[in-house]
């Protein structure tokens, strides 16, 4: 396959850092030509929302700029302005371009605009503008919400990568955590049961912004920067992922990443990274306790053959996805 560019627009620079980088190196080793452009988010950047969009729409333009030299194409890693950035990248960047969006969250977890009906029928205008997801839920949820349109299913990029570390010996009672900022779509109601069940047999800690008190579970209220999440994965025996509903966990991703077995809901895209379903759990608190069981008890050499495997899967499917 010849080498062309592909220019990856991250309108979530602080957030998606690591998500942007790792798609440019699955990119890469498909033979591509990366670059990757970073437009930080207001959390991070300051400034309005206002000057986010202001910031994304330069950096389009520069893409668009740099894209008629080489006939590159664009991925852009987040909607700024939910399906509204179909029609903007399309304006942006020319009728020309081949132009692909990444939706994580058809339906988002957090207030977020441009997902409303009148929002999605604009977008629906914009035609050529790919639109990109990492699990089936989401891809349902799309043609849901979009008659007539068809996303592209393309797993997340996994990077499996060693992180010096001393985990718990022999003895100690395994390490279980559940990472990121409090939302509402945490089952806390949960997480109190599976607290009450194996809270003497586990050590169970939450650590995140915005938490409430969770009984059973010893509750950190921090924000993790990106050295320390990987720390805090790399030394759990076990990370649960504790939503009530979820397109696709970055968490998860991270945590198989460093050799950290991920549990989480059956049915969602978690079962896609592993070859059977010991880690996940379905409404029950005792299915949770014995899928976390199962995953603190895992050898961590055989966690990272299947972060091994999930990364041959992405490169080859990406590389499909750039011959089309």
């Amino acid at each position: 396959m010849s080498a062309r560019d592909v220019i990856v627009v991250n309108t979530l620079g602080g957030a998606l850092h690591h998500y942007a980088h790792g798609l440019a190196a699955t990119l890469r080793a498909s033979g591509a030509r990366v670059s990757v452009t970073d437009v930080h988010e207001p959390s991070v950047a300051g400034g309005s929302g206002i000057d986010w969009v202001r910031r994304y729409l330069l950096a389009l333009w520069a893409a668009r700029r740099d894209g008629r030299r080489g006939g590159a194409r664009v991925i852009v890693t987040w909607p700024v302005l939910g399906h509204l950035d179909r029609v903007i990248m399309r304006v942006v960047l020319g009728r020309r371009a081949e132009a692909a969006l990444v939706v994580h969250d058809p339906h988002p977890l957090v207030r977020a605009r441009g997902y409303g009906v009148v929002a999605r029928r604009i977008g629906s205008l914009a035609r050529g503008v790919r639109l990109i997801v990492h699990s089936r839920t989401a891809a349902t949820a799309l043609r849901d919400d979009c008659p007539g349109t068809e996303p592209e299913l393309l797993p997340h990029p996994v990077a499996p990568r060693p992180v010096p570390v001393t985990v718990s010996t022999p003895g100690d009672r395994p390490v279980v955590r559940v990472l990121g900022q409090f939302k509402p779509d945490r089952d806390l109601a949960l997480l109190a049961g599976i607290g009450q069940e194996i809270g003497h047999s586990h050590r169970l800690e939450i650590v995140g912004r915005r938490w409430p008190e969770v009984d059973g579970w010893s509750v950190t209220d921090a924000f993790v920067d990106e050295d320390r999440l990987d720390e805090l994965l790399a030394t759990a025996d076990a990370v649960v992922v504790p939503y009530k509903r979820f397109f696709q966990s970055g968490i998860a991703i991270r945590s198989l990443e460093v050799g950290t077995p991920a549990v989480g809901p059956a049915g969602s895209s978690i079962a896609d990274l592993y070859p059977d379903d010991r880690y996940l759990g379905d409404g029950s608190v005792s299915s949770w306790c014995d899928a976390i069981s199962s995953a603190s008890a895992a050898e961590r050499d055989e966690t990272r053959a299947v972060a091994s495997r999930a990364d041959r899967v992405c490169r080859a499917a990406w590389a499909e996805w750039l011959m089309r």
